[in-house]
């Protein structure tokens, strides 16, 4: 190739790798904040008698909350260690 082609191929190249990176760094945000989430819930979702919280009342809120706390805390995380 010539060397007036490989610059703008190159400029090119770096572009679209980024956008790569960054639809990458969405993707492993939303798996890291939504893996928390689905095993408790699919603890919580099995047909056991024994499960915390199981014969409480407020048993299904207090999970609610307590997911969504632990959502907030990883996203927390993720914005004061810059990864976000």
């Amino acid at each position: 190739m010539s060397a007036a082609l490989v610059s703008p191929l190159d400029s090119y190249l770096t572009r679209v790798s980024n956008r790569l990176g960054m639809a990458t760094k969405a993707l492993s945000v939303v798996a890291t904040v939504t893996f928390p989430f689905v095993v408790v819930s699919g603890m919580w979702g099995m047909n056991f008698e024994q499960i915390p919280l199981h014969s409480n009342p407020q048993g299904f809120m207090i999970l609610v909350f307590a997911q969504l706390a632990l959502g907030l805390t990883i996203l927390a995380g993720l914005k004061w260690r810059k990864l976000l």
